[in-house]
């Protein structure tokens, strides 16, 4: 499978949810859809956490979020579990980021892909290290 963007849980929950669907995420998801994506191990928990809360708050009706999360099974998203933690440790301290973050800016650069992300200071620190940002 060739993956066409890393993603990052910012813009998947940018299409997951309504009341956060902008013209960028529908482009990251469309891309997803036909080329597919990468993302790091702990990108599903986040993406699960976030609609979960979501649900919470009202924004999701009952069992909603579980029904968004399963959807994501049908689109061709790799998850990489070769993260190098050592690495990410070192991007997250030369750029102010969450080790989470860094994770993300860890595969881009490990697999050579553009980063698509609605984190202003993660897409700050992709520009910073010459990583291509995903432009829609």
């Amino acid at each position: 499978m060739v993956s066409q963007v890393v993603l990052d849980a910012s813009v998947t929950i940018g299409w997951l949810l309504e009341d956060e669907q902008d013209t960028f995420s529908l482009s990251v998801h469309r891309s997803v859809q036909e080329d597919g994506a990468v993302v790091p191990q702990h990108w599903e928990f986040e993406v699960a956490n976030s609609l979960l809360f979501a649900e919470r708050r009202g924004r999701l009706g009952r069992g909603e979020a579980r029904q968004r999360f399963h959807y994501l099974d049908d689109l061709a998203i790799e998850i990489d579990a070769a993260s190098e933690l050592d690495h990410a440790f070192s991007l997250a301290a030369d750029h102010d980021l969450t080790l989470y973050d860094a994770l993300y800016l860890e595969l881009t650069i490990r697999h050579n892909l553009p980063l698509a992300t609605l984190d202003n200071e993660l897409e700050r620190a992709a520009n910073a290290r010459g990583v291509e940002v995903f432009s829609g």
